[in-house]
């Protein structure tokens, strides 16, 4: 790799991503009629990383649409509050809230109502997390325990005597699966999800800098589940956040530990290029090349030498995204759209991995990461 690409795809992205405004500065996820909060999040977390000034007026306005889907009671921000009574179980509240305290951050801002989540003590900080399935590594706890961490971050930022993310840690420390370095438990601890999943609590511990002392063992599994093209995901040719997980896992717990450093290199250099193949005219796009594959004539895209548990998952995928017509259906999107379909969130998620991986390779690159704790930070 000899230089960014950053100077091009700035140019080009910034050119193109008024095509998803719907009106004023609300944002379609897709270029049609598709229009959410989280999609207009998505086109401030775009225009952030590439050095977009955001002017007086345009910051006005979009503070005050974020700031309209915030419930005074919970702190919570839902779609559609207040029809919605946004809880700390919900998922898609809980994710919404996060990406708009990032927002909010990028837009020199603050939310206007505490995160009421009512946690005051250590048990209550273990009650919470055995709750939504740490302990047992169920799946999607990871993100329940991220957007905790997060609040917690939050709260120690603005009151340093704040011990309550202390106990977050100790949590932690005490409940990782020692065979595969993260959270996850069972069948699935030992596949792609294992890291998919573990990756959200490794965002806080990346954000205050805390050593995480089994790195070899989720380093090693990362890497057992890079296939021939350096994607991630569960099917060939990656996904947008199983890429980002496992990549930013790679530089987080390998190239900065030292450890496996010249395989790890190798696989990115490869990776890169195929997230460079997920471009579209409008930005990026979930997956352009499951669509094009067959099992018989292409096993080689399925088969992992070193995992039959993580070849019999992504054959399991595969039929399953097949059968559904290669659709997906996120939930900041209002209807199921193609892989191979550009969208906000994509371009956003391919870009800030094509971002990390120029910054490992390039001396210098003019990306701009995140600063607030969540997604999309790199720290040095």
């Amino acid at each position: 790799m000899q230089n960014s690409i950053y100077p091009l795809e700035r140019k080009r992205i910034l050119s193109k991503i008024d095509e998803f405004k719907k009106c004023d500065n609300l944002y379609n996820l897709t270029a049609d009629n598709n229009s959410s909060l989280f999609s207009t999040i998505f086109s401030i977390f775009i225009k952030d990383l590439l050095n977009y000034k955001f002017q007086d007026e345009e910051r006005k306005i979009l503070l005050k649409l974020i700031r309209s889907h915030q419930d005074p009671k919970s702190g919570l921000f839902s779609e559609k509050y207040p029809a919605e009574n946004p809880n700390f179980l919900c998922k898609k509240s809980m994710q919404l809230t996060t990406f708009s305290m990032s927002a909010l951050s990028i837009l020199n801002s603050v939310p206007e109502f505490q995160i009421n989540h009512n946690i005051k003590t250590e048990d209550e900080v273990y009650s919470y997390l055995d709750k939504v399935g740490v302990k047992k590594g169920k799946i999607g706890s990871g993100n329940f325990a991220m957007f905790l961490g997060i609040f917690l971050s939050y709260e120690k930022m603005l009151n340093p005597d704040n011990d309550l993310l202390k106990f977050w840690f100790q949590y932690h420390d005490q409940h990782f699966n020692r065979k595969n370095g993260f959270w996850t438990h069972g069948i699935k601890g030992n596949t792609q999800w294992s890291y998919q999943n573990g990756l959200h609590q490794l965002i806080i511990y990346e954000f205050w800098n805390k050593e995480f002392r089994n790195y070899k063992k989720a380093v090693n599994m990362v890497i057992k589940n890079a296939d021939k093209t350096g994607s991630f995901s569960l099917i060939p040719g990656g996904g947008a956040c199983w890429d980002y997980d496992a990549i930013h896992i790679l530089n987080l717990l390998g190239l900065k530990n030292k450890f496996r450093k010249d395989i790890i290199e190798s696989i990115l250099l490869k990776s890169y290029k195929s997230l460079i193949n997920t471009k579209t005219e409008l930005g990026y796009c979930e997956n352009n090349l499951v669509q094009e594959l067959s099992v018989f004539k292409n096993i080689n895209f399925f088969v992992y030498k070193n995992s039959l548990m993580s070849t019999i998952f992504r054959l399991r995928a595969f039929f399953i995204e097949k059968n559904n017509g290669f659709f997906h259906h996120p939930h900041w999107s209002k209807r199921p759209i193609k892989m191979n379909e550009t969208d906000l969130w994509s371009t956003w998620f391919r870009l800030i991995t094509i971002a990390e991986i120029e910054d490992i390779f390039l001396e210098s690159t003019k990306w701009n990461f995140q600063k607030f704790p969540g997604l999309g930070i790199l720290k040095k």
